[in-house]
């Protein structure tokens, strides 16, 4: 049989070997039909109807999978202002101002990214007065960085009903001036007394904005990705829209999807049951142990260096999903845990012995997402327990500068020169899960590549890297980008690599990083994008 498409390169990564190969794919419908090294047998397969693609040098890998997207907020990310170039709260409420100017929607929430007070040259939190001096009228909803907390404007308290009588949600703090009043700034768990309203969509806005989220994921060859829904009000996203737009043959990346653990687990099993395409699964629940370390909110098994006493704050009662892990994997529901830190990281695991234990091998492949620290008594539990690490490289380099780094301010140098250990935890577990956290940073796989076999900040500090025993190799990192995010959803046999009888999701990148400087990785652009046997991306 001829092949519909076939892509010949001096350069096949097909994720089976470490090393490129001089060869061809040909795809048939949607699947792989042959992979093959050398020139021999690609002129069989083609007939006046075949597209050819000739790669040159190019790199023709596997689609990228992404194993951790809150998506909604990352397709919002696409649309709204992006605020991590500024250095001051009045300069990010100046750009937020600006944006919305040239916005053509001119009513409901005005809605920002990437702001930080850590980034910023005086680095104290913002209040509601700057935002207020812009927006009297329309309620202002700003995501700082981390996605952990944001900054809002006082139509926007007002819409949520935010007053000095209003109790602090548990895992959260409306922080106060000193009379009391809300100042503007929500932590962690008490965003969503906002977020609910913000992020409330009709399902025609949810499809215009999950659009726009894959109109950028095609560009960066990404053809799967893990949807982590919980945020701090609810689940991000409606598995029923994204069930409507596959339906219409409106999805041009596979999704993943992660609602939330603390959830009617009842009512994902149905959703598991309705939506089950090869574009659409529901077979995983996701949820928060604790924050992060920059601001003390990740759990930690040491007293923050710089605040004596404090070990960090769960985000969700910690008996609660004790509780419900079990019961998530009786049901066979793969679990991911957010944890930012080593006391965390270790009740994860805790969780996940204590399900096993009760129900044994369910198929359930459980994940820890982030895993920045990790106990050296806890390393070998991911492999003895099958968890799976799902790592960020990119968060890495918080800073742009590797002297501005926070890490070192309230962790410790001991502590700070152990985080983010990706060669232990592969070594582990035998596997790795990659993704971005978009919008924590972009979703694009270039800039977590780099970070992964570099671990240089941008302005290329330290020198060799920061604990540089932790560097990726360039093969590692694209087999987990790959092959290791789609082993994580239980579909490393249709997906990952480049095989015969797999999904035609191939990424043709526009050189080859395995002959090019390395520091050319983070200028890596994607020439081609082939998602189920079709290219949805042709870079002009």
């Amino acid at each position: 049989m001829k092949a519909d498409l076939l892509i010949k390169s001096r350069a096949v990564f097909s994720g089976a070997t470490d090393t490129p190969f001089p060869g061809y794919v040909a795809v048939r419908g949607n699947r792989i039909g042959a992979v093959g090294k050398g020139e021999g047998g690609a002129e069989d397969l083609i007939d006046g109807k075949t597209k050819v693609i000739d790669a040159g040098d190019r790199l023709v890998m596997p689609g990228f999978h992404d194993s951790h997207v809150h998506l909604l907020m990352a397709g919002l990310y696409r649309r709204y202002v992006n605020l991590i170039a500024a250095r001051s709260e009045a300069e990010a409420a100046r750009m937020t101002a600006e944006a919305a100017e040239k916005d053509p929607c001119k009513d409901g929430f005005v809605i920002g990214f990437g702001w930080y007070h850590v980034f910023w040259d005086e680095k104290r939190l913002p209040r509601k007065e700057n935002l207020d001096r812009y927006f009297k009228d329309r309620p202002v909803l700003l995501v700082n960085a981390e996605a952990h907390g944001v900054w809002v404007n006082s139509k926007a308290l007002a819409l949520a009903g935010i007053t000095r009588d209003t109790k602090d949600p548990f895992g959260g703090k409306i922080e106060r001036d000193e009379h009391g009043e809300a100042t503007g700034f929500l932590y962690e768990g008490a965003s969503g007394l906002v977020t609910r309203h913000a992020f409330a969509f009709s399902p025609e806005r949810e499809a215009e904005i999950l659009r726009a989220f894959m109109e950028g994921a095609a560009a960066y060859g990404i053809t799967s990705v893990n949807d982590v829904m919980p945020y701090f009000h609810g689940n991000m996203g409606s598995v029923a829209a994204y069930g409507a737009l596959d339906a219409r043959g409106g999805l041009s990346v596979r999704i993943h999807a992660a609602p939330n653990l603390l959830g009617d687990l009842d009512e994902v099993l149905a959703w598991q049951k309705k939506y089950n395409s090869d574009k659409l699964r529901v077979d995983m629940v996701k949820q928060f142990l604790d924050g992060v370390s920059t601001t003390h909110t990740a759990l930690v098994l040491e007293d923050y260096t710089d605040a004596p006493g404090n070990r960090g704050s769960a985000l969700f009662r910690l008996e609660s999903i004790e509780k419900a892990v079990p019961e998530a994997h009786r049901r066979a529901l793969s679990v991911k845990l957010h944890s930012c830190g080593d006391a965390s990281l270790r009740l994860a695991l805790d969780f996940y012995e204590k399900a096993y234990k009760l129900h044994g091998n369910t198929g359930a492949r459980h994940a820890i997402e982030h895993c920045e620290m990790v106990s050296e008594r806890d390393m070998p539990r991911f492999g003895a327990l099958g968890v799976i690490p799902s790592v960020q490289p990119e968060h890495l380099a918080l800073t742009q500068r590797f002297a501005e780094n926070p890490y070192f301010v309230t962790l410790g140098k001991e502590r700070a020169d152990k985080t983010w250990p990706f060669k232990s935890l592969l070594a582990s577990a035998g596997v790795l899960a990659i993704g971005s956290d978009c919008p924590v940073v972009d979703s694009n796989p270039f800039l977590e590549i780099y970070r992964a076999v570099t671990r240089l900040h941008n302005d290329g500090e330290p020198a060799g890297g920061w604990n540089p025993t932790q560097k990726l190799t360039l093969a590692e990192i694209l087999k987990c980008y790959t092959w290791g995010s789609a082993y994580g959803v239980r579909r490393e046999n249709e997906i990952g690599t480049l095989a015969p009888g797999y999904f035609a999701d191939i990424a043709i990148l526009s050189g080859n990083p395995f002959t090019e400087n390395v520091s050319a990785l983070q200028e890596g652009k994607v020439d081609f994008t082939v998602m189920d046997g079709e290219v949805i991306y042709a870079r002009g």
